[in-house]
């Protein structure tokens, strides 16, 4: 390929992004506009305020007055379940069940937040006496522990000569500090932590790896992680941020007692001695209000960016961008997430997402919905060569879904995403652009 040829390509290809994010703007638009329009007659009828999580409240059903007592968010035990489906995605992940058990207990002066789905669990405790005025002892869990090999996927392909079984398992202790902040819900708080998080990092080859790939030596891995979660949303009957704002972020610096060298085949040979310590910071912030120039309540915008970099990283320290859903709890909103793009299809050291959503109340338990998202990643890419390459890239999506309560007080969710930026495999080979959907269910346990 001559220069001129490249650069001919890098302009068709920038060319066809800005066609692509344009389209995908004006199709934002014209369905806001549209959805708008559709539910208008509803919103004509008497508005209500909106009723908030945990609130009593009443609604007139066929003529009737119905009281809907108030409930308790200290103590929360639900089980989520879910399927992500991305054609002509990732072979192993074109289809994938997604399941958790979610507990969480709130008694101010302890706390303690659980989610467990096997091969995955991740287990907050915090407990401080009120005369500390805050500060509390914060003790951590999280483990991933999975017996089958995982490879990495560039441009769509799976690069099955670096499959490798590799898992992990960290525990932590520290300090921390909480303050109430209004709105004065249960969740609204400041929260910081600053713990030491020893751990232990095990590899092992899997039936694809290729003899030429050196498997990572296993080691101990200490990291020191502070983190902040400062929440002032208040939450509507579904859980869903109605108003207010959400922010914070968390800084991780690692070290591993014995790193040797490791990698190979497509992937440049790392840099072992840099390796061994590394850090990692990522920031969050999500915001939530009114339409303007809407007095109505039913109309809501919610904003949210997420970013994160890092120093030293690799294919086992580095950000891994979740695709599927991640839940609407103060916690669960620290988590980016890229629509469209497979369960951990992108492993980066930089990157930057931006998106805002469009949701309407059309009923009390029905909230349609629109999202446009905008992303600068690094991620792999092929170079001319054949080796692997990381390279900054945007990854806009558009898409939307519904939020609605199901059949044995279930709340359900229906998503469909199109990521212009994401690659898929056809039979011409890879193309620039992908489906995505999920459905996920959350049903509330009695415990």
């Amino acid at each position: 390929m001559t220069r001129d040829d490249a650069e001919s390509g890098a302009r068709d290809l920038g060319s066809l992004m800005k066609t692509r994010t344009s389209s995908a703007c004006k199709i934002w638009l014209y369905t806001w506009l549209v959805t708008s329009t559709l539910f208008s007659p509803l919103a004509s009828a008497e508005e209500q305020k909106t009723p908030l999580a945990g609130e009593a409240f009443q609604i007139e059903v066929k003529g009737r007055e119905v009281d809907v007592p108030a409930r308790s968010r200290r103590r929360v035990t639900a089980i989520d379940l879910g399927v992500q489906v991305i054609p002509k995605g990732p072979r192993t992940q074109q289809v994938l069940p997604v399941g958790a058990l979610f507990v969480w207990r709130n008694a101010d002066t302890r706390r303690f937040r659980g989610t467990f789905a096997g091969l995955y669990n991740d287990v907050r405790y915090n407990i401080g006496p009120e005369r500390a005025h805050g500060w509390e002892a914060v003790f951590t869990f999280n483990n991933l522990i999975v017996p089958f090999g995982r490879y990495e996927y560039v441009e769509g392909q799976a690069i099955q000569d670096v499959e490798l079984k590799w898992s992990y398992i960290f525990a932590g202790l520290g300090i921390g500090y909480r303050k109430a902040l209004p709105p004065g819900h249960q969740d609204s708080a400041l929260e910081m932590a600053l713990t030491y998080e020893p751990g232990y990092l095990w590899f092992d080859r899997s039936k694809n790896t290729s003899p030429r790939f050196i498997v990572p030596s296993d080691t101990y891995e200490g990291r020191v992680h502070f983190r902040l979660r400062t929440d002032m949303l208040d939450r509507n009957f579904m859980e869903l941020a109605h108003r207010g704002v959400s922010f914070g972020g968390d800084l991780l610096y690692g070290h591993r007692a014995h790193w040797q060298q490791w990698g190979g085949v497509v992937f440049d040979s790392p840099d072992v001695q840099k390796e061994r310590d590394y850090l990692a910071g990522s920031v969050y912030a999500v915001v939530a209000g009114g339409v303007p120039f809407v007095e109505s309540d039913r109309h809501r915008l919610i904003g949210s960016a997420y970013g994160g970099i890092g120093d030293n990283l690799d294919r086992f320290s580095a950000f891994r961008l979740p695709g599927r859903h991640k839940g609407y709890e103060w916690d669960a909103l620290s988590r980016p997430m890229l629509l469209g793009v497979a369960f951990n299809e992108l492993f980066t050291q930089r990157y930057v997402i931006t998106d805002l959503t469009y949701r309407y109340g059309a009923l009390l338990a029905l909230y349609p919905y629109i999202r446009g998202t905008y992303a600068v990643v690094e991620r792999p890419r092929f170079a001319d060569n054949g080796t692997i390459k990381m390279q900054m890239d945007s990854l806009p999506a558009i898409g939307g879904g519904v939020i609605t309560s199901g059949p044995w007080r279930t709340q359900v969710e229906v998503n469909y995403t199109y990521n212009f930026g994401i690659f898929r495999s056809t039979d011409s080979g890879p193309q620039m652009g992908g489906h995505g959907i999920f459905i996920s269910l959350s049903r509330s346990l009695k415990f």
